[in-house]
């Protein structure tokens, strides 16, 4: 998980740099398909996710609670 917040964070940052002054609301919509990929990487990456799709929702909203620096757009306040 630390890889790939590190691997997207330089994108996600210039995307809400450049897209946030004018569209924001246009960004909610690449963060809910960011959160859909993921909760499918944490069901293929655990075993324990694999079946149950609301164990692994649970999960992704615990590890936003504890690490909101993660990824940048927890940190800058889109939850979504």
């Amino acid at each position: 998980m630390v890889g790939i917040a590190h691997h997207l964070n330089p994108k996600l940052r210039g995307w809400i740099r450049y897209f946030g002054k004018y569209r924001g609301y246009s960004l909610s919509k690449v963060f809910y398909i960011l959160r859909i990929k993921l909760v499918r990487w944490a069901r293929y990456r655990y075993k324990r996710y694999r079946n149950n799709l609301t164990k692994a929702y649970k999960w992704l909203n615990r590890v936003r609670e504890q690490y909101p620096s993660l990824f940048y757009h927890w940190f800058i306040g889109y939850s979504n």
